[in-house]
C-alpha cells in the first residue's frame, strides 16, 4: 500500500505495487493494518490529546464541555495532525434547571447549559449549531437532580433535527428513556446508564425507531447493562464505538476491554471492529475515511499480530496516522 498526501493512493499485492521514489518503506509481516478508530464519546478535556492519538484513536467526538475550551481545542487540532485525533464536539450538555451535570464535578463550568421552556431549548440549540456543534447532548440524570420537561426534550429535538444534527442523549433510568423515546431522540451515549433492564418492547421500540446505542460497557460492566446489549443486537439494532474516555477508566487511545465486552454482548468481533471503525465513520457523516481503500483519507492503525484474534494487540499500535502524518 502507498499513503501520499494524506491519503491512501494505492492497495495491491506484495511486488505488485510502484513505490514512489524516496518513499519510506515499512514492512508488515505478521502484522494488521486498521482504519483509524474513532471513539464517539469521549470527553478530550481530561486527556491529553496527543496520546489518545498514539493509542490509535484518529477521530474523537467529544459529549460535553465548556464551549470556550472545546472550541479552541477543536480548532487546534484541526490544524496540526500530529497534536492528537480529529475533534467533533457537541459543546455543552442541555439539562434543567440544577440538572446533570451542572453540579458534577468532573467537568467546568460551563458544561452544562440550563434550559427552562421548549423555548429556551431551542435558542439553544440554536446558538450550539452556529457554533458548529457536531451533535446535541442532553442529560436526563434523575438521580443528579432535575430533567428536562417533556416539551423541553422534544423542542431540543426538533431544532436539533432542523439543523440537521442528532441528539445524544445521557439517560439515566428506564422512565427516562421512555421519556426519550416520545421525543425522538437518536441515540444513547451510555446505552441506558442505570442496571435496570430494559423490556423487550422497549428494545424493539428503540430498534424501529433507529436509535443508536453507545455502550460505554468498560465503565460499568454489569450483568443488566451487558443483558440489555445483547438484547438490543439480537433485536438489530445499531452499535457505536465510544468509551467515556476521559471521565472513567479507559485508556487514552484502542481500549481492547470495551471492544471484548461488545463481543461478550453477542458482537462477532469483526462487527466490533467496524462499530469503531467503518460503521462509525458511516454513522458520523466521516466520508473517505473509517477504511483501506484506495482513495480513503490515511487515518492508519498498525498493530502486531492479529485483533480478531486478540484484541489486546490494540492496546500497543506500532504506528498511528492521522492524515497520512505520525510515525
Amino acid at each position: 500500500m502507498v499513503v501520499s498526501g494524506g491519503r491512501v493512493v494505492t492497495v495491491g499485492l506484495p511486488g505488485a505495487v510502484d513505490l514512489p521514489a524516496g518513499a519510506r518503506v515499512l514492512e508488515g509481516p505478521a502484522r494488521t493494518l486498521l482504519p483509524g478508530f474513532i471513539d464517539a464519546h469521549v470527553h478530550l478535556g481530561l486527556c491529553r490529546p496527543a496520546r489518545v492519538l498514539a493509542g490509535g484513536i484518529t477521530t474523537a467526538r467529544d459529549l460535553g464541555w465548556e464551549r470556550r475550551s472545546i472550541g479552541a481545542l477543536r480548532e487546534a487540532l484541526a490544524g496540526d495532525p500530529d497534536a492528537g485525533p480529529r475533534l467533533l464536539a457537541a459543546g455543552p450538555m442541555l439539562t434543567a434547571p440544577r440538572g446533570y451535570p451542572a453540579r458534577a464535578g468532573w467537568c467546568p463550568r460551563g458544561s452544562a447549559l440550563e434550559v427552562r421552556s421548549a423555548a429556551d431549548a431551542r435558542q439553544a440549540v440554536d446558538g450550539l449549531a452556529a457554533w458548529g456543534a457536531a451533535v446535541i447532548k442532553v442529560a436526563q440524570e434523575p438521580r443528579a437532580g432535575p430533567t428536562l420537561a417533556p416539551d423541553a426534550l422534544r423542542a431540543v429535538v426538533d431544532a436539533a433535527h432542523g439543523h440537521g444534527l442528532r441528539v445524544s442523549s445521557h439517560c439515566g433510568a428506564l422512565s427516562q428513556l421512555e421519556r426519550a423515546l416520545e421525543a425522538g431522540v437518536d441515540e444513547l451515549a451510555h446505552g441506558l446508564w442505570s442496571n435496570e433492564a430494559v423490556p423487550l418492547p422497549v428494545v424493539e421500540r428503540m430498534v424501529a425507531a433507529g436509535m443508536t446505542v453507545i455502550p460505554t460497557l468498560h465503565i460499568d460492566p454489569s450483568p443488566a447493562r451487558i443483558a440489555n446489549l445483547r438484547h438490543f443486537l439480537a433485536a438489530g439494532g445499531r452499535v457505536a464505538y465510544g468509551t467515556d474516555m476521559g471521565n472513567a477508566g479507559p485508556p487514552p487511545g484502542i481500549d481492547p476491554t470495551e471492544l471484548a465486552l461488545m463481543v461478550q454482548a453477542g458482537m462477532p468481533v469483526e462487527a466490533a471492529l467496524a462499530a469503531a471503525t467503518s460503521g462509525a465513520a458511516g454513522y458520523l457523516g466521516l466520508g473517505g475515511r473509517g477504511r483501506v481503500a484506495e482513495g480513503a483519507a490515511a487515518d492508519l492503525v498498525l498493530v502486531e499480530g492479529d485483533p480478531a484474534a486478540d484484541l489486546r494487540v490494540l492496546a500497543r499500535p506500532l504506528l498511528v496516522l492521522r492524515d497520512g502524518h505520525g510515525s
